[in-house]
C-alpha cells in the first residue's frame, strides 16, 4: 500500500458519518436481539463485586511507570487517524483522566487502586496541556473534557488535596483552551475535513459537547469560574441537536438528514442518555424521569442488540445504522450516572440489564473493551466499566 493510499485509509477509518445511509453489513443478518421486543433480565445476576475487584486489578497492574494508562501501541495493521505526538497525547491523558476518575470514586479500589489514581493525577498535572494536533485533528478537546471531570470530581471530595491549587490552575486553564476549541456553531468536535482553522469551523457532535458540559459542571460545582457565554453557546448547540422523537444528531453536519440511521433512536441509543443528562446538569430544560426511562429503554431494552452488534467491529459506522463499537461503554457508562437519578420504582428493573450490557465486554484477564483503538481500548474500557458497575453495586 502507498504512503498515499494509506493516509486516505486513515482518514476514511475515521471521518464522521457520510449522509447516506450506508448498506448493512454483508456478512452478518439482522441480529435477532435487536428487533423491538422487551427482554428479561438475565436470569442469574452477574457478580458485580467480582467484576469490579478484577477490573480494579488489570488497572493497577497496567498502569504505565510515568501515571498513565494507554499508549500509541496497536497489533493493527491500520488504525483511525491519530497522529503523533498530539493526537496520541490527547487519547492518552483522556484514558488517564476517565480511568483515575474510575478508581477514585469505586468503594472497592482499596490502597492499590487509590495510589493508582494519585499517581494518574500526578501525571496529568503534567500532562492535561494537551496541544492540537493541526486544524485537521483536534482530538485534544476529549481530554480537557475527562480532565475537568477528573479534577473536578477529585476537588469535590477531598478539597483538602495537597494538589488542590495545581488543579484549580489547570482548570482555569482548560477553560480558557475550550474557549478557544468551540466550534463556530456552538458546541465541540474532534476533526475538521472542510476548512481547518484556528477556531474550529467545521461540526460539533453531540456527544463530544456533552461531555465536556458534564467536564464544566463538576469543575463549576469545585467552585471553578465558567464563563456563560461558552456554556450559553455549547448548550444551545445541544438543544439545536435533540430531535423531536429523543435522539441526538449525531453532529450539526447531519441536520438535514435527520433520519439517516444513526440519527434515529436505534442508532442513537448509547448518546441520548448523555445529552439530556448533560442538559439536566445544567437545568436546561430539564427532561422528565420518562424521557430518561424511554433513552435507557432504548438502550438497554428495545434497541440492545444493535449496540452489541457493533461492538468489537475493528471499522467505526461499519455496523447498522451507523454505530461504531466505541460508543458502547461510553453509552452504557452514562446510563448508569442517569439511572441512579430516578426512583427506585424506575431503577429496579433496568439495572441488572445494564450490568448484563456492561458484563457483555469483560474479558477473561479482568479488562473490557469494546473497540480496538491502539493500546487505549482496555483502559478506557475498563474505566468506563467500573464506573457503571460501581453504580450498581448497590442494587446487585
Amino acid at each position: 500500500m502507498s504512503p498515499f493510499a494509506a493516509v486516505a485509509l486513515a482518514l476514511a477509518l475515521c471521518a464522521p458519518v457520510a449522509a447516506q445511509e450506508p448498506a448493512a453489513p454483508r456478512s452478518a443478518a439482522a441480529p435477532v436481539a435487536a428487533r423491538e421486543q422487551e427482554r428479561e433480565p438475565p436470569a442469574a445476576a452477574p457478580d458485580v463485586r467480582a467484576a469490579l475487584a478484577g477490573a480494579i486489578e488489570w488497572l493497577v497492574h497496567n498502569q504505565s511507570p510515568d501515571g498513565s494508562w494507554g499508549s500509541h501501541h496497536s497489533p493493527r495493521p491500520i488504525e483511525v487517524l491519530a497522529s503523533v505526538p498530539g493526537s496520541q497525547e490527547a487519547f492518552r491523558v483522556a484514558t488517564t483522566a476517565l480511568v483515575t476518575t474510575a478508581l477514585q470514586e469505586c468503594p472497592l479500589s482499596g490502597d492499590d487502586g487509590l495510589a493508582a489514581a494519585g499517581r494518574g493525577i500526578d501525571y496529568l498535572l503534567g500532562a492535561y496541556d494537551v496541544k492540537r494536533q493541526s486544524g485537521l485533528e483536534h482530538y485534544n478537546v476529549w481530554s480537557f473534557g475527562y480532565v475537568l471531570q477528573c479534577f473536578g470530581e477529585r476537588l469535590l471530595a477531598r478539597p483538602d488535596d495537597r494538589r488542590a491549587g495545581e488543579m484549580r490552575a489547570a482548570c482555569r486553564r482548560l477553560i480558557g483552551k475550550l474557549d478557544t476549541y468551540q466550534t463556530l456553531d456552538g458546541g465541540w468536535g474532534y476533526l475538521s475535513f472542510d476548512v481547518p482553522t484556528f477556531k474550529p469551523s467545521d461540526t460539533s457532535m453531540s456527544f463530544t459537547t456533552a461531555t465536556i458540559l458534564v467536564g464544566l459542571e463538576r469543575a463549576r460545582r469545585a467552585g471553578i469560574a465558567v464563563p456563560e457565554p461558552l456554556l450559553a453557546r455549547a448548550l444551545d448547540h445541544l438543544k439545536r441537536s435533540r430531535l423531536p422523537d429523543g435522539a441526538f444528531l449525531y453532529g450539526e453536519y447531519l441536520k438535514y438528514s435527520p433520519r439517516h440511521g444513526i440519527n434515529q433512536r436505534k442508532g442513537s441509543a448509547c448518546r441520548n442518555p448523555q445529552c439530556h443528562w448533560a442538559l439536566d446538569l445544567h437545568g436546561e430544560e430539564p427532561p422528565s424521569a420518562d424521557t430518561f426511562v424511554e433513552s435507557l429503554r432504548d438502550l438497554l431494552v428495545r434497541h440492545a442488540g444493535f449496540q452489541r452488534a457493533a461492538v468489537r467491529r475493528p471499522i467505526p459506522h461499519e455496523s447498522w445504522y451507523s454505530i461504531s463499537g466505541y460508543f458502547y461503554l461510553y453509552g452504557h457508562a452514562y446510563a448508569a450516572c442517569v439511572l441512579e437519578t430516578l426512583s427506585e420504582e424506575q431503577q429496579e428493573p433496568l439495572w441488572p440489564l445494564l450490568v448484563e450490557g456492561v458484563m457483555y465486554c469483560r474479558q477473561p484477564d479482568g479488562s473490557f473493551w469494546d473497540y480496538p483503538l491502539y493500546s487505549y481500548h482496555k483502559p478506557y474500557g475498563t474505566g468506563f466499566a467500573v464506573i457503571a458497575l460501581t453504580r450498581a453495586l448497590e442494587h446487585e
